[in-house]
């Protein structure tokens, strides 16, 4: 590559997400074939896809929902202190806590037979882990997105499990404990973490599978457009129309 020498940083970290993105499709292609699957058919059945993440994992909710190429089934479990913007000392001391999972997807009622994706890069902090166990308990499918290699040498929480014990699939983002994949010279911790970039490549690839598969069998492939597109904007109407219903994530509050 050009500059290689003086933009080291640049290469080394183009180059380990490469790395982690060919090893995680290698290795997790039927997980997310199976994942894909099953999201075709909770969308068959008009149900909705609940993303949970606290902290930087929230971001793969954003990535989910309400976009163009995006799930119109797709419904995040946002929780404000639970993200960074307001107080992230606050967010990290609540994503440790037990009792709150059912309470926050009470909010949401759940049906059985949809699917929760719970996202945690460590996979251990207590909510997340708690919210795959209430998710389970309400006869949700549960998948878990997270490192395993981070989750077996992350020490547990009081829940005593990993989101690896508790999910009926989990797919490895392949990233390192700690997340921070690149060594610096004269520096004694890793910069540049992998778990959102690649956390987006495999939701995106989980969201095209499930497309391929709703159209090969004819059924609605509810996503939308984006709104700069000519006819986008009947498009999204006619979606909103319908899935707004069975979404209240995409209605005024």
């Amino acid at each position: 590559m050009s500059g290689a020498e003086s933009h080291g940083g640049i290469d080394r970290y183009y180059q380990i997400v490469q790395e982690i993105q060919k090893r995680a499709l290698e290795q997790e292609y039927s997980t997310l074939q199976r994942v894909a699957a099953l999201m075709a058919n909770v969308i068959r059945d008009e149900g909705r896809i609940f993303l949970f993440g606290t902290g930087h994992s929230h971001m793969l909710m954003e990535e989910a929902f309400f976009r163009a190429g995006g799930l119109a089934p797709a419904a995040p479990i946002f929780v404000t202190n639970l993200m960074l913007h307001e107080d992230p000392s606050l967010s990290g001391h609540l994503e440790r806590m037990m009792g709150l999972a059912a309470p926050i997807l009470d909010r949401h009622d759940p049906r059985p037979g949809e699917l929760l994706l719970v996202i945690s890069n460590s996979g251990v902090n207590a909510l997340p882990v708690e919210m795959a166990v209430e998710g389970k308990r309400r006869d949700l499918t549960v998948v878990a997105l997270c490192s395993r290699a981070y989750a077996e040498v992350a020490p547990l929480s009081e829940l005593g499990r990993r989101l690896t014990d508790v999910a009926d699939e989990v797919i490895d983002n392949h990233g390192v404990p700690g997340d921070a994949a690149v060594e610096v010279d004269g520096f004694s911790w890793r910069v540049g973490s992998t778990s959102t970039v690649v956390g987006a490549f495999l939701w995106n690839c989980l969201l095209c599978e499930t497309a391929r598969l709703l159209c090969e069998s004819g059924d609605e492939l509810p996503v939308f457009a984006s709104h700069n597109m000519e006819g986008a904007a009947q498009h999204n109407s006619a979606v909103l129309e319908k899935w707004s219903v069975i979404n209240r994530a995409l209605s005024p509050h």
